[in-house]
Parts: C-alpha cells; structure tokens; sequence
C-alpha cells in the first residue's frame, strides 16, 4: 500500500496545478474584457482616439494580470 502513495501525491498535485492553471487562464481572458467595457463606458468613443484608447486598455490590463500572477508564484516560491 505505501507504494502507491507517492503516485498518489503527484496526482493530487498535478491535478491541483492544472485547477490553478484553468482558473488562471479564466482570470486572465475575463479582467481584461472587462477592463476594456469599463473603459468604453466611461470614455464613452465618439472618435477615432477615444477608440484606440478602449482598445489598448486590454492589453494593458492583461499585462497587469500577468504581472500579478508573476508576483504571487514569485510570493509562494520564496
């Protein structure tokens, strides 16, 4: 029985980094498209600039989810 232990464990954690990665995933499709339908609210595009401007929120704010995941792996690691 002890054998299948260490089997175990490392299906446990692969399953949990594989949960951890999907909820990644979800987080970073969702924040920036939010980002960007905050962004075309309150600036509200009547002209080419106010649209170039919703448009460049999103890959802003998926920079910032990636950053903030960088942080926090670099936060567990330590």
């Amino acid at each position: 029985m002890s054998q299948y232990r260490p089997i175990d464990r490392a299906r446990r954690e692969r399953e949990a980094a594989e949960r951890r990665m999907k909820r990644m995933f979800w987080i970073g499709l969702i924040v920036p498209a939010i980002a960007c339908a905050v962004a075309a609210l309150l600036i509200g595009p009547d002209s080419w600039l106010g649209w170039a401007v919703v448009v460049a929120v999103a890959p802003a704010a998926a920079a910032g989810v990636a950053v903030a995941f960088m942080l926090q792996d670099r936060r567990a690691g330590q």
